[in-house]
């Protein structure tokens, strides 16, 4: 297993999404800092992630309908949003914006995704 998936540092994953390209994992470390991580489709996500961002910053609406992870890299800002389901059962929803130095953005739906079985033991 990869230190990205049975850290001892990791307390909890706080969302496994993706879409035809791409794998994110968001987690919370034990010392509080929030961590991007994102597998290419070609990659396994047993091994090295294709982009490690730290340090991310979380913001929760007033009335708790959505949740901003927010991430710098370099000249980028990369920001998920999580809206989380109205009611039991419902879909999860993920938005990926990336805005670069000149304001250009790109942005990507994502959907949850479960944990693979082989991790669920580890987190």
């Amino acid at each position: 297993m990869t230190i990205y998936w049975r850290a001892t540092d990791i307390e909890c994953v706080l969302a496994y999404f993706g879409d035809s390209q791409y794998t994110i994992k968001i987690d919370r470390l034990r010392t509080g800092e929030i961590r991007y991580l994102c597998w290419h489709k070609s990659n396994s996500i047993l091994g090295k992630p294709d982009l490690v961002l730290n340090d991310g910053q979380v913001t929760e609406n007033n009335n708790g309908e959505t949740v901003e992870y927010t991430f710098i890299c370099n000249d980028k800002v990369f920001t998920v949003e999580h809206i989380p389901p109205h009611s039991e059962g419902g879909t999860h929803y993920y938005f990926i914006e990336v805005t670069d130095k000149d304001n250009k953005k790109s942005t990507w739906k994502m959907e949850q995704m479960p944990i693979p079985r082989y991790f669920r033991y580890l987190i």
